[in-house]
């Protein structure tokens, strides 16, 4: 005998199969084209099936965004863009269309009370101020003239994202997904590595054809879909399927952590075929790592190996200090013999004019700054500086998120933007403390937060987070997993706390109560 659910759930299939069979024709006889009528049916199958399992909506986000990042349609809107002098448009990444499906079936899930829309973190704070203080530089972006196209395009390719975070924490909240999603961003992690390596190997010929011919039609803009070849002055770099070799080398940051720290947790869990996988993993991260040839990742590399270092010794994780050690070491020998291809990176015509245009730009960054200090020159003004008389003078964009961040936020807007990173590596920094009796949750804190540090540390020499959307996005999602691994810590810690049988007596005091009762009434009887 069919139940209730059954029902409800066949008679939601046939509805949601006429609907689609309905939109098909609609769209057939208005004859558009067949990719956008495959498009829409596609979107409308995968919200059903999204609906039933909301963890897989997040998985297939997560898939996308790591491994092929820029696919997706684009919308042309014909938005001039002073500081680049081009023509700029919505392009529309699978993994964005993704998430956006996921939302829309947790809100049905949620007003049919079978989900839960969580609002409510320690990082919710942080969120909201930053939130708050983007609306903030739009409306002083109004009030110098900033052109209201390129505002709003900026606000939404910026804050809109914010949403994702609550998304994740609503759906990630058991260890065994949270455990499931990790393998799957570590898996791709290393896809995208050994695709790097891949074009090493094929070389530069061949690694454009694959760019022109394989990545343009999945819908890589022109604008990003290139490769970094080599010259007199430039050395060939990996890029993968990641823009630019220097955004390559920012997400290869992010994932390096993961190898290390799960290293020791699949040592101390005797579980020597993982271990064995996670240190074949962490060698093609590094040598992809070293091939993009991005110099701020190198130096958050450095970063991420002190701090481990530092660990390893407090931990009494010794091979983790000597692993330091031995680093430091390669590195003093490396600039001591460099390769030709780090010569390139660091002594070469084009690495000394970077760097001078990169000083400049922050000396001009911080002269901006110093005009309109508190809200800085506000949101949309980017390239562009208020003089006297209203005249605008146009000027390149700072490589580097923080004063990017100062100038058209002013230290209101920054303050809100490092509460971001304050409170995410506060709350990971109390989970890994209070957890060493807890290995998994021990070290997935311990990859998060170093993660986020190599992430802070390489977006000082390079705006990623603002200009390079899949980056923004993988950070939104990098903030949602650590607040849920904290929210499972805080649940484990509630279990501890209350042990089984912590309310023992009172269950016995309960218990003996209707007998003590009928005894005093036999007692008053007689």
């Amino acid at each position: 005998m069919m139940t209730g659910r059954s029902v409800s759930r066949k008679t939601a299939a046939i509805l949601a199969a006429v609907a689609l069979c309905g939109i098909l024709a609609g769209l057939i006889s208005t004859q558009l084209p067949v990719k956008i009528i495959l498009f829409l049916a596609a979107g409308a199958i995968l919200l059903v099936v999204i609906y039933q399992w909301l963890w897989l909506g997040v998985a297939i986000f997560i898939f996308f965004n790591l491994t092929l990042p820029q696919a997706g349609p684009t919308w042309n809107l014909g938005i001039q863009v002073a500081m680049v002098g081009e023509s700029r448009g919505i392009h529309f990444n699978i993994h964005e269309i993704v998430m956006a499906l996921t939302f829309v079936a947790l809100l049905i899930k949620t007003v049919n009370g079978k989900a839960e829309l969580k609002v409510r973190s320690p990082i919710t704070i942080a969120v909201a101020a930053y939130v708050l203080t983007s609306i903030l530089a739009c409306f002083v972006g109004f009030l110098h003239d900033a052109n209201g196209l390129v505002m709003a395009f900026r606000f939404v390719r910026t804050v809109v994202f914010a949403y994702v975070f609550f998304v994740v924490i609503s759906i990630v909240r058991t260890r065994q997904a949270f455990r499931n999603l990790v393998i799957l961003m570590m898996v791709c992690f290393t896809l995208v590595a050994l695709f790097g390596l891949v074009q090493k190997a094929i070389g530069q010929t061949k690694t454009e054809w694959v760019a022109q011919h394989v990545l343009a039609k999945l819908g890589y803009p022109e604008s990003v879909n290139y490769v970094a070849g080599e010259s007199e002055a430039q050395a060939y770099r990996i890029n993968s399927t990641f823009l630019h070799p220097n955004v390559l080398g920012g997400y290869l940051i992010f994932a390096l952590p993961f190898f290390v720290s799960l290293l020791s947790l699949a040592w101390r869990g005797r579980r020597y075929f993982s271990w064995f996988l996670l240190l074949a993993g962490m060698g093609i991260n590094m040598a992809a790592l070293f091939l993009t040839g991005s110099r701020a990742a190198w130096v958050a590399a450095g970063v991420i190996a002190a701090l481990y270092g530092l660990f390893g010794l407090f931990d009494r994780r010794l091979w983790l200090t000597a692993a330091t050690v031995i680093l430091v070491l390669a590195l003093i020998f490396v600039m001591l013999n460099p390769p030709e291809f780090v010569k390139k990176r660091f002594s070469s015509l084009s690495a000394k004019e970077a760097a001078q245009v990169r000083i400049y730009t922050y000396k001009l960054a911080l002269d901006y700054f110093l005009e309109h200090p508190i809200f800085g020159i506000g949101m949309g003004m980017e390239g562009q500086r208020i003089i006297e008389n209203n005249i605008r003078q146009t000027w390149a964009a700072v490589e580097n998120a923080f004063l990017t961040y100062l100038v058209s936020h002013g230290l209101v807007g920054l303050t809100a933007f490092l509460l971001l990173f304050g409170i995410y590596w506060g709350i990971l920094l109390r989970a890994r403390s209070r957890s060493r009796q807890d290995p998994c949750i021990y070290f997935h804190a311990e990859a998060f937060m170093l993660g986020m540090v190599g992430y802070a540390v390489s977006n000082m020499f390079g705006a990623w987070i603002l200009f390079a959307i899949p980056m923004l996005t993988l950070f939104w999602v990098y903030l949602a997993m650590g607040e849920a691994l904290y929210d499972i810590f805080r649940e484990g810690a509630l279990e501890e706390r209350e042990p089984l049988f912590h309310n023992l007596p009172e269950l016995l005091a309960a218990s003996l109560l209707p007998a003590e009762r009928g005894r005093e009434r036999m007692a008053g009887a007689s």
